[in-house]
């Protein structure tokens, strides 16, 4: 069978800023950056290597339980069929800047959810987005109920192209180290429901149901990592 590839993943751009989450915001702790560092040229040593430095919790990258939990599995110890499989596309590109997708949206979209299935959630905001303030500032988010909808439906995972919970700024109302909730964080890393956040070009997806490929580095001991993320569409 022949397929479509489709690229999901954000280009790991060392130039872009509002990359990860708002730390600053958060607790007013510094923000970490995104470096690379070439360690030796061709014309030095017949090869090009680059040391890179970065968050795990930068770009498109997913999320596994000791993210939020400290008994939680980590980063090198995810089955990899926890976030590669068939998966069911749910069209939410009708949501606003700063609005939160309901149990209700989903129920309405008339998308079959299929136990086991990983669910990708389309609003086009990384797009839009991604790389400025308001990213952060208008986030398009899951509200708690929608959050409890996907989780009764027993997906195994979770991808889409926004932070799942509602931003730390609209959260705090504005004022820096008022904290965090993390509801659907908690509630899907805590029944091992693996969350795939940041993808992009989602609106290239055409079918209802693809096969989704997500592949992190094997990071010992880490919350998460970046990932290269893509959908195969059959032709």
């Amino acid at each position: 069978m022949a397929y479509n590839i489709i690229d999901l993943s954000l280009t790991i751009d060392p130039s872009q800023k509002y990359i990860q989450f708002p730390r600053k915001h958060l607790c007013n702790a510094e923000e970490p950056l995104t470096v690379f560092h070439t360690c030796s040229t061709v014309k030095q040593m017949g090869f090009l290597s680059t040391n890179v430095s970065m968050t795990t919790q930068s770009f498109t990258h997913i999320d596994v339980p000791i993210h939020c939990f400290e008994d939680g599995f980590a980063n090198h110890e995810l089955p990899l069929s926890m976030v590669i499989g068939e998966a069911v596309v749910i069209d939410m590109t009708h949501k606003k800047p700063g609005e939160g997708v309901t149990a209700a949206d989903l129920e309405a979209s008339g998308v079959e959810v299929r136990k086991g299935d990983i669910a990708i959630i389309r609003t086009g905001w990384t797009d839009e987005a991604w790389g400025t303030e308001r990213f952060w500032n208008e986030m398009i988010y899951l509200e708690n109920d929608a959050c409890d909808w996907l989780v009764k439906k027993g997906i195994k995972a979770l991808a889409q192209d926004f932070m799942t919970d509602m931003s730390p700024m609209k959260q705090s109302g504005g004022k820096a180290g008022a904290g965090y909730n993390g509801y659907a964080h908690r509630e899907f890393l805590g029944r091992d429901i693996i969350l795939i956040e940041w993808c992009t070009n989602l609106r290239a997806i055409t079918k209802p149901r693809v096969f989704f490929v997500c592949l992190p580095l094997k990071l010992l001991g880490t919350d998460g990592s970046a990932a290269r993320v893509i959908a195969l569409e059959s032709i």
